[in-house]
């Protein structure tokens, strides 16, 4: 997610990991303003989308014991088992698994520029959606499903 690994990475979850300091700025960090924030500009095509019990139960997951951990890890690529788009496009080459990639129209460009690279892999089929940024399975389900049926269905 952050084009690789950097010093600084490992300090912040360092820091996030600490007893005290790092409860305080995961909070800091992770409210229902700075979520609403992210969504409406990288989530969700439709900023009204994520509200109401919606928008509780986003806030719910962020809540949960723990989940400071793998939050500050997501963000800065620690979870990412590959360090560069190389290696992960040479492991995609060689899948023998089929593999399809849906992605909305409204993916924003870094996240874009990753899913058209995965793309240029040649067993890799890809349907790119009119609608939808990167929780497009949540926002637009029946589209992604109607989308995935025929790819499932050529491989029974």
């Amino acid at each position: 997610m952050m084009d690789g690994q950097r010093p600084l990475f490992d300090r912040i979850c360092r820091l996030v990991d600490l007893p005290i300091i790092g409860p305080l700025l995961y909070r800091l960090n992770v409210n229902r303003l700075v979520v609403r924030y992210m969504a409406a500009g990288h989530v969700y095509t439709n900023p009204a989308w994520l509200h109401g019990e919606r928008l509780r139960e986003k806030l719910a997951v962020t809540r949960r014991s723990g989940a400071r951990f793998s939050s500050v890890r997501f963000v800065t690529g620690k979870l990412d088992p590959l360090a560069t788009r190389t290696e992960f496009l040479d492991v995609a080459q060689r899948s023998p698994v089929p593999m399809l990639m849906v992605y909305g129209a409204q993916t924003p460009s870094r996240s874009r520029a990753e899913m058209e690279a995965l793309a240029s892999v040649p067993s890799i089929r890809t349907a790119v959606l009119p609608l939808g940024k990167l929780s497009l399975h949540e926002e637009f389900p029946d589209l992604v499903a109607e989308t995935i049926k025929p790819f499932l269905s050529d491989r029974s």
